[in-house]
């Protein structure tokens, strides 16, 4: 199994690979730090100028999206 669907991640590091899969890609709206971490897990890439998620990315962000909706209702 691929580091980064099971390594842990931190709360802003989820904030981030949340915001870059909805969308926000430019550096300058997401924490640089976690970004770095994302980009050594494989789950973002930085491609001119602009944050993706990977292939893995994607995968990471559909498995811990069950937990994200439990967490929202407060179970």
């Amino acid at each position: 199994m691929k580091r980064g669907l099971i390594a842990p991640l931190s709360p802003n590091e989820q904030t981030a690979l949340r915001r870059v899969a909805h969308g926000i890609s430019m550096p300058m709206h997401l924490r640089s730090t976690s970004v770095a971490r994302l980009k050594r897990l494989a789950l973002v890439e930085e491609s001119e100028g602009r944050i993706r998620l990977t292939a893995l990315g994607q995968q990471r962000c559909h498995a811990d999206a069950p937990a994200d909706r439990a967490m929202k209702r407060g179970a």
